[in-house]
């Protein structure tokens, strides 16, 4: 089949390549089938436990489960809109235009939400984002490579590489690029063929993939544009309709992209840059490209020491494994197409452009990943790194974040391996035969299994705090940064608005707020400045430093988390050799135990005893509220 073959046909939303002959399965849906069963059994077992256990991330995982919370609240309780909340950062409003919110995501499992529970809709959220990645993979592979086949493996490679596992575990938004694929798959058939349906669903799926987070509507758009170019050169359509019928597709997402863009865009023509947050040097260690993640359950422990020796950071988009069976589908494929004389009509390897644009891409992309400087094996080399050029580039200066760039570099990695199967297929008489083993080694590379979850957290004290006094609640130790992310959790389960709390873009007015009382540097600054630690060494200055809080601000409960303090997180981190279960240890979250008997101290001396108590928490109420 020749790269141009692939153009012709009917137009039409899915419509069908052109004939292969015998052996044209799996069709879309049978691949849907079989993706079906591969993310039940990739991700088990997440599906046993739609309604009672979570993902085994932290931080960013609760804010997720606040956001499912905060939508039916807002919208079915208190009636008003999920942009603006009175629960945070207390006393006010909070604007939350700048917040991650992932509304495809919310929307797209608001039924799941009121019938299942917050719970069932954020693991459903993403069982769909591994399902739909590798459909979608399917098609656009498929579109480009005229191989069912091929372009299964190709879906595989998409949806299952380590790397999506890891960010499924905390980042809900980023790990739902499943619109990705649709989007430049009905772009691809908009320039080759035209048609109502591709431009519509193309200008649909990239709002979507902006719906699902604003980062990826923006990963997704250097491949779209360089894809749309390369086609625009070799199209045989006149190029000036194909370009006014993407200008039309543009205008179609920007109608679907605004109703949502619209309370960001308010803020900004307010004066608002909240949203220009500090550069985060998270680049991907190119060492770690070849190294197999340690969740592996075969040969996870081999390499799990690297890990722990070498790993630069411990949130949650480190892994960056590319799998080795992929790589060599990829590149054996390719050095079997140089090999192979292409006879046009015989089904010989598709045309060499393919190969070189994609390569050019999946290059590109990985070293966009690697971040500035360069790291290997856990230290900083000095090299810097193109990453450095988007620091100050429009739009792009808020991805901030170097190791999201792994996403659309396995996306051309995905269309590369498929690249190479077909050639494997036409050049192999088993080629059939060599290619399911391959599938099943990518598999088999690729495995995450079990995948990590955690308990839900059900602290009684929640429920008992409606007997303390109506106000605000002050959650010690907490923040008003991505540490507090618990306590939103926590939130849902009280519904008590909060002194801290966190969205994705902390406001200048609570971070004004905080310089303004040492008492809130103390308990919700993760590193508290030399002058107030010498104030909560003296007890006078610690007790006026509380004062001029309890006067100044709405506080009415005062939670202190003692299952928080330092010392005790140092040592469960240090029990716990698996790297998932250790991260929910972060010393950083905690407090130190005389810093915390200290603060208890004053408190009942000012406000009496506690309202509440058990082993993990104290809690006390404001006399006379």
């Amino acid at each position: 089949m020749s790269y141009r073959e692939t153009r012709e046909g009917p137009p039409g939303p899915v419509s069908e390549p052109p004939p292969e002959g015998p052996g044209g399965f799996p069709g879309p849906a049978s691949a849907l089938v079989l993706y079906v069963i591969l993310t039940v059994v990739l991700t088990w077992p997440l599906s046993l436990h739609l309604g009672d256990r979570l993902p085994a991330g932290d931080n960013d995982l609760w804010q997720n489960y606040w956001n499912l919370w905060w939508w039916k609240t807002a919208l079915l309780e208190l009636h008003q809109s999920p942009y603006q909340t009175h629960l945070l950062y207390q006393p006010g409003e909070v604007a939350l235009g700048f917040h991650t919110h992932s509304e495809g995501n919310i929307i797209q499992t608001f039924p799941v939400l009121l019938l299942a529970g917050v719970p069932a809709a954020l693991n459903t959220a993403l069982l769909l984002g591994f399902l739909l990645a590798a459909w979608g993979g399917y098609f656009l592979a498929r579109e480009i490579v005229g191989s069912r086949e091929a372009a299964f493996l190709g879906g595989i490679v998409l949806a299952f590489f380590p790397h999506h596992f890891d960010q499924s575990l905390e980042h809900l938004n980023l790990a739902s690029y499943q619109a990705m694929p649709f989007f430049l798959f009905f772009l691809l058939r908009l320039v080759r063929r035209g048609g109502t349906w591709n431009l519509v669903l193309s200008g649909a799926f990239f709002a979507l993939n902006c719906h699902y987070s604003w980062h990826n509507g923006l990963l997704v758009l250097p491949l779209a544009a360089a894809m749309f170019l390369v086609e625009l050169r070799r199209c045989g359509r006149p190029r000036g309709r194909v370009i006014l019928e993407a200008v039309i597709a543009g205008v179609v997402a920007t109608l679907l992209v605004f109703p949502l863009f619209w309370p960001i865009l308010r803020e900004i023509v307010a004066g608002s840059i909240d949203y220009l947050k500090p550069h985060v040097n998270k680049g991907v260690d190119p060492l770690f490209l070849l190294v197999p993640p340690p969740e592996h359950p075969l040969w996870g422990r081999l390499v799990g020491g690297l890990y722990e020796t070498w790993r630069t950071y411990e949130s949650s988009g480190f892994t960056c494994y590319l799998g080795a069976a992929a790589l060599a589908t990829w590149l054996g494929g390719w050095v079997r197409s140089r090999r192979t004389p292409r006879v046009e009509g015989s089904g010989a390897d598709p045309h060499p452009a393919p190969w070189a644009f994609w390569g050019i891409m999946f290059l590109l992309f990985v070293m966009l990943a690697l971040g500035d400087p360069l790291y290997v094996a856990g230290r900083e080399t000095g090299i810097r790194l193109p990453f450095a050029l988007l620091r100050d580039a429009p739009l792009f200066k808020t991805i901030r974040v170097a190791n999201r760039f792994m996403v659309p570099a396995a996306l051309a990695l995905s269309v590369l391996v498929a690249l190479g199967a077909r050639s494997i297929l036409a050049g192999w008489k088993r080629g059939r035969l060599v290619l399911s083993g391959l599938t099943a080694l990518v598999i088999l590379d690729f495995l995450w299994i079990p995948y990590p979850m955690r308990e839900i957290p059900a602290p009684p004290w929640t429920g008992a705090i409606a007997a303390c006094p109506e106000g605000a609640l002050l959650d010690i130790p907490g923040s008003y940064r991505g540490r507090a992310a618990e306590d939103m959790f926590l939130q849902t389960r009280h519904g008590r608005a909060l002194l801290g709390g966190y969205t994705s873009c902390v406001p200048r007015f609570m971070t004004e707020r905080v310089a303004e009382f040492p008492f809130l540097q103390l308990v919700l600054e993760g590193r508290p400045s030399h002058e107030v630690l010498e104030h909560a060494e003296d007890p006078l200055r610690l007790e006026a430093d509380f004062r001029q809080v309890a006067d100044g601000l709405p506080v009415a409960v005062v939670v202190l988390h003692l299952d928080r303090e330092r010392e005790r997180l140092e040592k469960l981190r240090a029990e716990h050799r698996d790297p998932d279960e250790a991260r929910l240890y972060n010393p950083e979250k905690g407090i130190p135990r005389k810093t915390l008997a200290r603060i208890r101290g004053v408190i009942e001396k000012l406000w009496g005893r506690p309202c509440y108590e058990d082993a993990s928490v104290v809690v006390f109420g404001r006399p006379g509220g």
